[in-house]
């Protein structure tokens, strides 16, 4: 008989990072011979709480379909589906659930119902820790991760910096470490380089990306404040900053106009659809992550499957993904200077190094490939 593994967290038709890890996680245990289930949103955020158009994904392409397997129950403000939550759980009766945790918001939920299947089932309990607090580092974050996640029986972390994060508070658990899986499962082949820049209007040789939703702690500001400096290393260059503005974007229309770039910038201030991904990472040099805190990137990772080196800033878990010298640069920090010589120091590497190998052998070293140990271990204990 298979044994069975609930996954509590987003999943399709939710978009974003979090329902890819589910996607990908759900492929990889079924692959491996589980019974997998999965437990979902029926409402992810309140509009109030959402500052996007949309929470859901509109894309025609999705990825590792199992819409069969996907139960969409919990409403994260109601606790009377946190309770039908939990008796879905407890008719599976899986050996493991895991929830995947991102934001201390879902507390509350997550709590409930892992208290409540704790008393009805036999299953353990392991908390897949994308980022241990938020990004914003509110003064209760601290305290509804430790009180939350102190009812796991393990843990899986996706960097070292999130290990020590969890480590240096729950004593009791186990903690397995892994990396995000690379996201190469966009098209990959419809465009060349060339092709990418004529469909997307960019008549540069070169070009550096921003690529993803565009938040405050994300330091687009610093990138744009960056670009005349970056420029006067490498003229004939144009910034593509790609994403939706989860704030005001007239903060940084206005920085591209102060900066007198406007007519060296191309922004996409939208979601793109999955079937739409390839042309603008075909098109990019480079992608620049200039965080000002991060845990890991889901960004990086669909840089990596494109074969796109990165420059990231020297915060949270991004210098772990990044081989120096070979498959992008680290920064000490994102002040404008700094930042235009991450990028000055990536394209003296491109000229020397083959980008494209070193990135698929890094490749091969990452994503899910030790979770086969670490759940053998997790359930048949």
């Amino acid at each position: 008989m298979k044994k069975k593994v609930v996954i509590v967290g987003p999943a399709y038709p939710y978009r974003g990072g979090q329902s890819l890890v589910e996607a990908h996680l759900f492929d990889t245990l079924t692959n491996l011979g589980y019974e997998v289930h999965t437990v979902s949103f029926i409402l992810l955020y309140p509009k109030v709480f959402f500052p996007g158009t949309t929470q859901f994904d509109t894309s025609k392409k999705t990825f590792f379909s199992h819409q069969d397997k996907i139960y969409r129950i919990i409403n994260s403000v109601n606790p009377l589906t946190w309770f039908r939550a939990a008796k879905k759980i407890k008719e599976i009766n899986p050996d493991n659930t895991i929830f995947v945790w991102w934001m201390p918001f879902f507390g509350p939920a997550y709590a409930t119902i892992g208290k409540l299947i704790k008393r009805s089932t036999n299953t353990k309990i392991t908390y897949l820790v994308e980022n241990y607090i938020s990004h914003e580092n509110r003064w209760f974050d601290k305290f509804s991760s430790k009180q939350t996640l102190d009812q796991s029986d393990y843990f899986i972390c996706q960097s070292n910096f999130v290990y020590n994060q969890i480590a240096e508070v729950h004593k009791r658990q186990k903690i397995f470490k892994t990396t995000l899986s690379v996201f190469d499962c966009y098209n990959l082949n419809t465009y060349t380089a060339q092709s990418a820049k004529e469909f997307l209007g960019i008549k540069t040789k070169k070009v550096v990306m921003f690529f993803g939703l565009i938040r405050r702690y994300k330091g687009l500001d610093k990138l744009i404040l960056a670009f005349n400096q970056i420029e006067k290393q490498h003229p004939d260059l144009t910034l593509l900053i790609v994403g939706e503005c989860y704030e005001d974007i007239s903060y940084y229309e206005d920085l591209i106009e102060q900066e007198g770039i406007k007519d060296k910038t191309i922004l996409v201030n939208k979601f793109i659809a999955n079937e739409d991904v390839e042309p603008y990472f075909k098109a990019a040099d480079m992608v620049v992550l200039p965080y000002n805190s991060a845990s890991q990137s889901g960004i990086l990772m669909m840089a990596y499957g494109f074969n796109v080196p990165a420059v990231v800033n020297n915060v949270g878990g991004l210098p772990e993904l990044i081989v120096k010298g070979k498959t992008g640069t680290v920064i000490q920090d994102n002040t404008p200077p700094s930042i235009a010589d991450g990028i000055d120091r990536l394209y003296k590497v491109m000229e020397t190094e083959d980008i494209a190998s070193n990135i698929q052998n890094l490749n091969e070293t990452l994503g899910y490939i030790n979770v086969p140990g670490m759940m053998d271990e997790i359930m048949g204990s």
